[in-house]
């Protein structure tokens, strides 16, 4: 008798995403951690969206 399979999506996404693992894999300093979180309250997201979207090129820092 064959086993049942749940018909997994391919490509469907995890628990955990790329972008998840580099965020908190990541070494950041205070000072900068406080203008992150100042920028993020700016645009109206929380720290851990906008530094994904900052990551995957969604959103783009103002060069200074």
């Amino acid at each position: 008798m064959q086993k049942k399979t749940t018909g997994k999506a391919e490509g469907s996404p995890r628990w955990m995403t790329q972008c998840d693992v580099i965020r908190y894999n990541l070494k950041i300093p205070e000072d900068m951690k406080k203008k992150l979180k100042r920028e993020a309250q700016q645009k109206g997201l929380d720290m851990s969206s906008y530094i994904c979207g900052v990551l995957s090129g969604d959103i783009r820092r103002s060069e200074k």
